[in-house]
């Protein structure tokens, strides 16, 4: 009994059969025009440590254990919280006093200053597999329900001379198949503490 057939056919036949020779070069490779002019002499980011999954983590966001008091004297504190997996936005506007004017095509802008800086985190909380980060979440819900303003410490916020923030409103979403992660995001407005300065008259 035969176990295969073999066929045996010229190169003249495969080109009629799939008409190769009217294939034509619809675009050739270009050369890259930026060979040779990139600086590669830089120094790589410093990987500030290895996360859970093994892989690197370059910028992170820690909120600073808080404490504060509530209406009844009792005295909160709440632990610091290291968040590893977030992306940052952070935006500012201009304070700026549009004036119309009777007889004049368009309008005066008065600068009187800058905004706050209003700034988004949006992240995700992990959980190991088919477990709930129920503690984790828990923990950052009562650090965003805190009355007072957050510290935040990270480099990429730092660069941006963001120190403080406020936080506005958060949400915790769920996520069809996610069961094992959590979805968090959190809207603020940068805070810039104000120093008094008390002489004895």
């Amino acid at each position: 009994m035969a176990t295969g057939v073999i066929i045996s056919t010229t190169v003249n036949q495969i080109t009629r059969a799939y008409n190769v020779g009217n294939v034509r070069t619809i675009s050739a490779a270009k050369p890259n025009s930026y060979d040779g002019k990139i600086d590669q002499t830089f120094e790589k980011d410093r990987v500030l440590y290895k996360s859970s999954l093994g892989t690197p983590v370059f910028t992170d966001l820690t909120f600073d254990a808080i404490r504060y008091e509530l209406a009844d004297g009792t005295i909160r504190r709440v632990p610091s919280i290291t968040m590893q997996t977030v992306l940052v936005t952070v935006a500012q506007s201009k304070k700026i006093i549009v004036t119309d004017i009777q007889g004049r095509d368009g309008t005066v802008k008065e600068y009187i200053g800058m905004g706050d800086y209003e700034v988004t985190i949006n992240g995700i909380i992990t959980g190991s597999n088919q477990h709930y980060p129920i503690d984790e979440t828990h923990a950052l819900k009562q650090m965003l329900d805190a009355p007072v303003p957050l510290v935040a410490v990270s480099w990429y916020l730092q660069n941006l001379d963001v120190y403080n923030l406020v936080v506005r409103d958060y949400a915790f979403a769920q996520e069809p198949g996610g069961y094992s992660r959590q979805l968090f995001t959190i809207n603020c407005l940068s805070d810039t503490p104000i120093e008094l300065l008390i002489t004895n008259v």
